[in-house]
């Protein structure tokens, strides 16, 4: 076992700063000696020496032969994972290399269709053929969840060409599913399975939250560190569960998606975010499943907001829950989410992570101060208070649509001929973009699919209701991309 406190990628950028060598190389900020005064006093000066290039004794991402290479092998220990790699582009790379690493171009590929855009990319860049896994819903809270056991077991039976299984666990509300099940189907019938599991870096160090994939025996993982745990932003990790998986091939197309220059201060600060939580993981997870319970018990006595915890376990649509994700249900006032969220903002100096029509989310995690959850517990009784007595409702948000039927591949649709067209017009043609209205993110149309008035409906419902669609070009979320008649 080796020693989790060690950091040797942070402890190697401090004692190579200590050299103070005369610097003649990247970054041409020459360890901040260019900076602007005023960038440089606000910064301060440390994290611009520590915005270091692939000098001596700091060995390079793309092919680690020391102290990059040990803090590696101390995140794979930790997390339980054969080997694990850095990622200073996000979990978007980590979703592609997988794809990319594990499926030749054309194969048929099993996907569970509320996907992260950053899968549909490597539809597109490895122009493979999707099978769809669609997700349940969860019909009080309004979103999706996971496809149920049956469904993924039928399709697995249907297609027994496609070899490769990405899903998603857990949602971005914390929701997961029974991800051993999914990974033992997936492995009794010969296929490798993916997870995306950017929302799930925390579950292994702490027994009372959802299992990682990692844990149950998954061929390949991706994590965002930074989303829940103390990473700085686009620090992600991958991580390798089995031999089924070429780790050489893997580690080759990391080079092929990832920065050549990466960045030291995302690299380090992974290295300490690994250690942070080996050491002492448990234990500030343990606060931050504290205070979300508290803050979940005491906004359920406020009227009008209703905070799910794990009674939701178990449901048909969902298996189990992350109780750091602090999930507000506000549709009983006869606010929308995207409502309370403005409201938040603009009267209470409060900033949520995001908002739907019917809900909000808060995430509580190792850094939430105790002070910002008071505050947003009183901003939530004062609206109580203020909203009283009034009896506006919510119109019900159209169903979300059946999958569309699929003519043209993604990738056969991305790289066709396009027009523009309204989107109220685009009913029965072929859409050339992938539209997804986040929240909550889920994927309406794919390139290659046949619009439908169902689809349009939705779309339409959402933008007016202040979801931002996102994947289309036009601004104004009123003009799609088709694919150009001939």
């Amino acid at each position: 076992m080796r020693d989790q406190s060690r950091t040797p990628l942070f402890d190697a950028v401090q004692s190579y700063i200590g050299k103070h060598r005369a610097g003649l190389h990247m970054p041409g900020h020459m360890a901040g000696q260019g900076i602007h005064p005023r960038l440089k006093e606000f910064w301060g000066e440390n994290v611009f020496l520590s915005d270091l290039t692939e000098v001596e004794g700091l060995d390079y991402l793309h092919r680690p032969i020391g102290v990059l290479k040990e803090a590696q092998e101390l995140a794979a220990e930790a997390y339980g994972a054969i080997e694990s790699f850095f990622l200073v582009n996000g979990s978007t790379i980590g979703n592609q290399a997988m794809i990319l690493s594990t499926c030749d171009p054309n194969d048929r590929v099993i996907v569970q269709r509320n996907s992260h855009r950053s899968m549909y990319g490597a539809l597109i860049l490895n122009e493979l053929r999707p099978i769809y896994l669609e997700a349940e819903e969860d019909r009080l809270l309004q979103f999706q969840t996971f496809p149920s056991k049956k469904t993924f077991a039928r399709v697995l039976r249907d297609h027994p060409e496609a070899k490769t299984v990405f899903v998603t666990n857990p949602n971005y509300f914390g929701i997961s599913s029974d991800i051993d099940y999914y990974i033992q189907k997936a492995h009794a019938t010969g296929r490798r399975i993916l997870v995306d599991e950017a929302h799930g870096s925390h579950f292994h160090f702490h027994p009372d939250l959802p299992k990682s994939a990692v844990d149950a025996g998954a061929d390949m993982v991706v994590q965002s560190t930074h989303k829940t745990l103390a990473g700085l932003t686009q620090t992600s990790m991958l991580h390798l569960g089995s031999r089924r998986v070429d780790k050489e091939l893997v580690r080759t197309t990391l080079t092929m998606l990832e920065s050549s220059s990466p960045s030291y201060i995302l690299m380090t600060a992974l290295d300490v975010a690994r250690m942070q939580m080996a050491t002492n993981g448990h234990d500030l997870l343990q606060r931050a499943i504290d205070l979300a319970e508290d803050a979940r018990r005491r906004i359920n006595n406020i009227r009008g907001f209703f905070a799910p915890g794990r009674e939701r376990a178990h449901t048909s649509a969902v298996y189990d829950v992350d109780l750091t994700k602090l999930t507000v249900h506000v549709s009983r006032l006869g606010l929308t989410g995207f409502q309370v969220e403005e409201i938040l903002n603009r009267d209470y100096n409060v900033e949520i992570e995001l908002s739907d029509l019917e809900n909000i989310l808060a995430f509580i995690t190792i850094g939430t101060p105790r002070e910002a959850v008071e505050v947003l517990i009183k901003a939530l009784e004062d609206i109580s208070r203020k909203r009283h007595g009034k009896t506006s409702t919510i119109a019900p948000p159209p169903p979300i649509p059946d999958i569309p039927e699929m003519v043209l591949f993604p990738f056969e649709a991305y790289y066709a001929k396009r027009e523009r067209v309204r989107m109220e017009d685009s009913v029965g043609r072929i859409i050339a973009e992938l539209v997804t209205p986040y929240p909550p993110g889920i994927p309406i149309t794919v390139p290659g699919e046949v619009m439908t008035h169902e689809c349009v409906d939705y779309m339409v419902f959402m933008r007016d209701h202040g979801a931002d669609l996102q994947g289309i070009i036009d601004k104004t979320a009123r003009y799609v991309q088709v694919v150009k008649e001939r």
